[in-house]
């Protein structure tokens, strides 16, 4: 039975480590991300179709080429005429305008949609780094019970040691063994997202997280009221309010009358003559019955949406600041408390138990308590650690920070 302990611990030792990981730092991941990533070049493709779209309205009107043949008996006219809309509303110049604001609107959402997914990949490269840590500590608490076991099987065997301390001590083994395999599971799913946001085809294996979840982090001192006018997603909807108001002032010209000119050569053939001249035609369009009423309501809908839409995420990010920032300074100070008063005793209880059961005044119970509190402290140290991590990844997202390499 000893041995199986001992191959136990020795199996999990050499399946937790992969020897041929790559070591990713946070920035590493996310600078590979923006780089590799499908969604963030489709994220960028989109401002372009925006762009191209709104453009298309700010493109001037072909010119018409029409030939007219007018025959009367002896009397014969050719027409050749050319037709051009006159742009004298200033209409186009104000979809110039509405176009540019498209492109600002598109490109300040996809820097919305791009700080969003940087926290995604944050928050999973943290599950990675806690299953890595968790992984290290349960390997070092079976390390400990192994190597425990390995003294009672020999005391057992030379008549000094007791069947129940031994069983008892493999039964924690177990108990440890099966935490481990949970937390190899969890490193094995993590890397595996990870892998999602790079180039397709990422061996998840290969990946690793370099770093360590109790490095300090400095909290960034944004206020929540600094943090709404940098945030992307506001500034694209105050941008929809502008996009809107160029709307509405383009729509108003078409209340305006819409003038086109045409121009040409006209032929004139009689039974014994000819004579060539020229035709122009002016034309203007009187606004009657389509005078852009349905567009400045749109235009006025469409602002007055998007200011409600602001109104309500100047809100959210306040209240997502204050959260985020409470959350994170208390549990980093947590994490720094529970280290200095509990992790540290907890790991001078073993050397204690194990000295008073050498003498004989602790059962294995006692001892193995000493361990299980142990193990416990350190894997609460790496969730309080964590906590404080997301949070702080938490509070990046609700600044609208850009984390950079």
């Amino acid at each position: 039975m000893s041995r199986r302990v001992v191959l136990w611990a020795g199996a999990w030792l050499v399946s937790g480590v992969s020897l041929s990981a790559q070591p990713l730092t946070e920035q590493d991941a996310l600078q590979r991300m923006r780089a590799e990533y499908p969604e963030v070049r489709a994220l960028r493709l989109q401002v372009r179709e925006v762009e191209a779209d709104a453009r298309l309205r700010t493109l001037r009107t072909n010119p018409t080429v029409s030939y007219t043949r007018e025959d009367a008996g002896l009397t014969a006219d050719d027409f050749l005429l050319v037709s051009q809309e006159l742009p004298w509303r200033g209409r186009r110049r104000l979809l110039h305008a509405v176009a540019d604001r498209q492109v600002d609107v598109a490109e300040a959402g996809a820097d919305a949609s791009i700080r969003a997914v940087e926290s995604d990949l944050r928050l999973v490269f943290t599950d990675l780094l806690v299953a890595q840590e968790r992984s290290s500590a349960l390997e070092s608490g079976m390390r400990e019970l192994a190597a425990l076991a390995s003294v009672l099987v020999t005391r057992e065997a030379q008549g000094e040691g007791s069947r129940f301390d031994r069983l008892r001590v493999e039964r924690e083994v177990a108990e440890v063994e099966a935490d481990l395999a949970a937390t190899q599971i969890a490193r094995d799913v993590a890397r595996t997202r990870l892998a999602s946001f790079f180039r397709p085809g990422t061996a998840a294996a290969t990946l690793s997280a370099a770093g360590s979840l109790d490095q300090p982090r400095a909290l960034p001192g944004t206020t929540a009221a600094a943090a709404v006018g940098q945030r992307a997603d506001y500034r694209a909807l105050r941008l929809a309010e502008a996009r809107w108001d160029a709307e509405r002032r383009a729509a108003e010209r078409l209340r305006l009358p819409s003038a086109s000119l045409a121009g040409g050569i006209k032929r004139v053939r009689t039974a014994g003559s000819s004579d060539t001249g020229y035709a122009v035609t002016a034309a203007v369009n009187v606004p009657i019955f389509s005078r852009g009423d349905s567009q400045l309501t749109r235009a006025d809908a469409g602002r007055a949406r998007a200011a409600a839409q602001r109104e309500v995420l100047a809100g959210q990010i306040t209240a997502d600041v204050d959260a985020a920032r409470a959350t994170a300074i208390q549990y980093q100070e947590l994490a720094d408390r529970y280290k200095a008063d509990s992790v540290g005793r907890a790991t001078e209880l073993v050397a204690i138990a194990t000295a008073a059961y050498e003498e004989g005044e602790y059962g294995i119970l006692e001892l193995l308590d000493a361990h299980r509190i142990t193990l416990q402290a350190r894997l609460r140290q790496i969730a309080l650690s964590a906590a404080a991590r997301r949070g702080a990844i938490a509070l990046d997202r609700a600044l609208g920070r850009q984390v950079t390499p």
